[in-house]
């Protein structure tokens, strides 16, 4: 078959409530789409568009707020990702090795709130399931985050489902390894650009994810989502008003022995020379993280004499460890500081 020339728009729907047969044809296209490009649209997932829309409506008026109401949610130590990180703080490029300038963005990351469970609480697990602090502006932004993670929490669940079948797996496969997973939800504001990007600087600079999937909404508005398709060509992922756009990362490129691809992808600013007056734009992304001691390994059906296991086994919170380190390692070029 020729090569797949841009991200499909795959409806969920059949997969959810199909027959057998329509459960199938869904499984091999999104095994054909992850072993190309990695990258799906999703609709008919059922998600309540209302809480959607609240929680975009919440980020907007928190990131809205002076630097200084902000900048009290910043986490207490660099280990936390709950909490504010502020504008232009990181290089999503610079953790690929490459040197670039800081991203034109700032965000607002949250975790799992049931951790009652003593298995939250041992000193190996600590470090990946941490308290959230809530802001107190704006006053329903604590229920709607909450809300909003339990919800694509669900919605997680259901494309592991999917992802299992597409893999010639039992559909419940994975649920042991993602029931006490570490996920976090990241709300993320790329401000109107009033003046011109320094050289090389985007609002995400091009990179892959570290988990397993990403469940990202994003919005309509100049300068979006790009992801390189087979050709080596950027192409813009679609907007389709109330679809998800998913992702796989590296995790599940090396569950699969890279029969799955964890694909480049960027955000772009807008065009420079648009009659428009400059907006901003909001994306919210959510991060399928394993349970931190769940094995990571080759999975039966991605193995065989002629293609055996590429990569040792190694614990989810042991992988995300490693790749954080070399984060920590890259810094962002002087130049756009």
């Amino acid at each position: 078959m020729a090569a797949l020339e841009q991200v499909p728009i795959v409806d969920l729907q059949p997969f959810l409530a199909g027959t057998p047969e329509e459960k199938k044809r869904v499984a091999g296209l999104v095994d054909r789409t992850n072993r190309e490009i990695g990258f799906l649209v999703i609709t008919g997932h059922g998600f309540d568009p209302d809480l959607l829309s609240g929680w975009f409506d919440a980020s907007r008026r928190f990131f809205e707020q002076s630097a200084e109401a902000k900048l009290k949610y910043v986490p207490a130590t660099p280990e936390s990702h709950q909490g504010y990180h502020r504008l232009a703080a990181s290089g999503l490029a610079a953790k690929e090795g490459r040197e670039a300038p800081p991203d034109l963005r700032e965000y607002f990351m949250i975790g799992r709130m049931d951790v009652a469970d003593p298995y939250f609480h041992t000193e190996a697990a600590r470090r990946f399931y941490r308290e959230n602090g809530w802001p107190a502006f704006p006053p329903d932004f604590r229920l709607l985050g909450e809300n909003y993670y339990r919800a694509v929490e669900n919605l997680g669940r259901q494309l592991m489902a999917l992802f299992a079948a597409a893999l010639g797996l039992d559909e419940a496969y994975f649920k042991p390894a993602i029931d006490k997973h570490f996920s976090v939800v990241s709300s993320i504001y790329y401000p109107a650009q009033r003046e011109a990007p320094a050289p090389g600087q985007l609002r995400a600079g091009a990179h892959t994810d570290y988990g397993a999937l990403t469940i990202l909404a994003p919005s309509d508005s100049p300068g979006g989502l790009q992801v390189r398709m087979p050709s080596g060509e950027w192409a813009d992922v679609p907007f389709v008003p109330g679809a998800f756009v998913i992702n796989i990362g590296d995790m599940m490129q090396r569950w699969t022995n890279d029969r799955w691809l964890s694909n480049m992808h960027r955000v772009v600013n807008p065009p420079a020379q648009s009659a428009a007056p400059p907006r901003p734009r909001q994306s919210i992304a959510f991060f399928l993280h394993p349970n931190y001691d769940a094995v990571v390994e080759c999975l039966p059906t991605c193995q065989s004499a002629d293609h055996p296991a590429q990569y040792e086994p190694i614990r989810a919170g042991d992988y995300m460890m490693t790749k954080e380190a070399a984060i920590a390692a890259a810094k962002p070029s002087k130049s756009a500081a």
